[in-house]
Formats: structure tokens, sequence, C-alpha cells
């Protein structure tokens, strides 16, 4: 057995995240903009969610998945007037971008390129990050979850897009690597803490968000995973369409993501991947540990797959001999902060 790698968060960042603003280097995440007649008739056969209705400025969060419907990806879509633009999991863009050229048919008009070179990205997390936008004269206040707005700052063009929040909100700064650099600056002078990784790790986790390859993988289907709001029940086929459409209309959902809280350390094989840890339950096999981190208002905590007979907020299972409590996401759905 060996002690197991957990998350930390830096106090300074965390709070910042949770109370004030932080700006998260996101540029890992791939950037793609597909242009052309067929764009969105493409990812609309391709992917989970309703494409082609999508209007300039909207956008939805959409996943794609194998003929099997397991998540290949889980993507954020924008559309603009100019074509629709992706952003993936962290290093997934290339990956990603060759999989939809491939998947072009030979009579589509569809052009694919990948951006995330020349298209930088910043995240903007905490309460006070829209005033702060509003107060360097980039307006949000109309901006919709999941929109986009194509603006300038320093007379240099730029996009703002929704993002999954934390603090109560998120900010997507998409333009070109020199001017974002520019405007963490102008930010961080504004009191703006930068978010390091293993912060930004905790606090996904409190969220429920899953990460590319721990809990978005082709081990898991789309609505095991939470992800209900980026499937279409009523757009008609896609890849992967007739296992998750099964699983919804007859309500049998094997396993479910959720929270896990731990009464103690627990100890994992050596070597552990992911999973990092099987999670057992009156003797039977539970689910699956995918993440474990230290949370500073929630303890210690993780994600996991939990079979639907013990997923219920409240029922135990166990790491081992550790006792595992499974809670509801996000964390603090149900309890007031600091009760851990």
């Amino acid at each position: 057995m060996t002690e197991t790698p957990i998350s930390h968060a830096q106090p300074h960042a965390y709070a910042a995240a949770c109370e004030g603003v932080a700006v998260y280097d996101s540029a890992a995440r791939g950037r793609i903009w597909m242009r052309d007649r067929d764009r969105a008739a493409l990812l609309h056969r391709l992917s989970t969610n309703h494409i082609e209705r999508l209007k300039p400025g909207e956008g939805v969060e959409t996943v794609l998945t194998t003929p099997i419907g397991r998540i290949i990806d889980l993507l954020d879509v924008y559309c603009l007037d100019e074509g629709l633009l992706l952003v993936t999991s962290p290093g997934q863009g290339a990956t990603i971008h060759a999989y939809l050229r491939k998947n072009i048919f030979f009579n589509d008009r569809v052009k694919v390129e990948d951006a995330s070179a020349t298209l930088g990205e910043k995240t903007l997390y905490g309460p006070r990050a829209g005033a702060l936008l509003d107060a360097l004269g980039i307006a949000v206040a109309e901006l919709s979850p999941r929109g986009i707005v194509a603006a300038t700052w320093q007379e240099a063009p730029l996009f703002v897009a929704g993002a999954a929040p934390i603090g109560g909100s998120g900010y997507r700064l998409l333009a070109t690597p020199a001017l974002l650099e520019q405007m963490e600056a102008a930010l961080c002078a504004a009191g703006t803490v930068r978010l390091d990784a293993a912060t930004y790790d905790v606090l996904r986790v409190e969220q429920g968000y899953g990460a590319f390859g721990r809990e978005l993988s082709q081990e898991y289907i789309p609505l095991e995973a939470g992800l209900w709001s980026a499937v279409s029940f009523n757009k008609g086929c896609y890849v992967g369409q007739e296992i998750i459409a099964r699983m919804e209309s007859r309500g049998r959902i094997a396993r479910q993501l959720r929270g896990l809280r731990f009464a103690g350390l627990p100890a994992l094989p050596a070597g552990a991947g992911v999973p990092l840890a099987r999670l057992d339950a009156e003797g039977k096999e539970a689910g699956d540990l995918t993440s474990l981190v230290a949370s500073p208002r929630y303890g210690l905590i993780g994600l996991g797959y939990v079979r639907t007979a013990y997923a219920t907020p409240g029922a135990s299972v166990q790491v081992g001999d550790l006792r595992v409590e499974v809670v509801e996401l996000p964390f603090g759905t149900a309890e007031t902060p600091g009760d851990a």
C-alpha cells in the first residue's frame, strides 16, 4: 500500500476564487474553429446536444460519444457569425481536431482549424469577476451562462464566453496569448489572484466537475457522469444516441457520479492509476474512486462512480476498511460549509 496523492488548496488562491476574483491559466484546453455551411450539421450528428438550433452569441455543452455511448470528450460550443468555436478538455485539442476531420463526409462543406496555438485562453472565477471585467471596460452583464460576446481591450479583439462557474461565476477570455498576458497583469494589479492547478482541482471536485481521464473517459456514459444538460433527448440521431436514449427511457443507470466524504486518509495499492481505488458496500463491489482532494471547507473529499443501489446521499461505502459517505453534488448542497 502507498499514501494517496491528494491535491491541497493554497489558502490565498482558494479564498480569491470563493470570495473575490481568481484567474486560471486554462490554455491547455484545445480551441477549434468549425466553419462553412455544414459546420453545425457535422457536430450535431457527432455529439449529444442540439447544435443546429444555436444562434450567434449562444453556447452549450455537448459530449462527443462512441457508437456505444461512451464519453470521448466534453466540449463547450460557442456560436458566432464566423463559425462554431469549440473548447475541449485539457490536452485534447489535437485529438478532437483529428476526430472531427475524420468524420467529414465527402459532400460536407466544413473547415476545421486547430486554433489552440493562436487563440489563447484564461478563465476568471469568483463572485467579483464580472464587476472587475466591467471596470476594465468589458461589459459582461448581459452574457448568458454559456454565451459568448466579441469585445475589445486596449483596441485589440477578444472573446468573452461563459464557463462552468466556480465561486458563482466563470468567464473564459479568448484572445492572442500576448494580449492575454497583458490582461492578466492588469487583472492582478486590480486585485485578481492567480489560481494554481492544485487549488483548481480542489474547487472543481467541490463543484462536482469531472476531469478528462478521471471522470470523463470511455469508461463512462454522459448520463452516468451527470451531464444531463449536455444531452438533448429530442434532436434525433447522433453517434451513440440509441444507448443513451434507452438508458434515459428505461431509467436504468447502473452507476452515478457522486461526491465522497472520507472519515480518514485512505491508502491505495502501489502504482494506483484511475480509478484510484474500488468502492465496496455490504461485501460487494460498489463503484470506483476517481478523484481525491483536501478541501478547506469540506475536509477530505472525492468524486467517484457509485452503483445506483448505493448512490443515495448519506449512504456509506468503503475503501478498504475506511468508511466513506456518499454526498450529493455539488458539495454543500444539503449542508453548511464547515460542518465536515
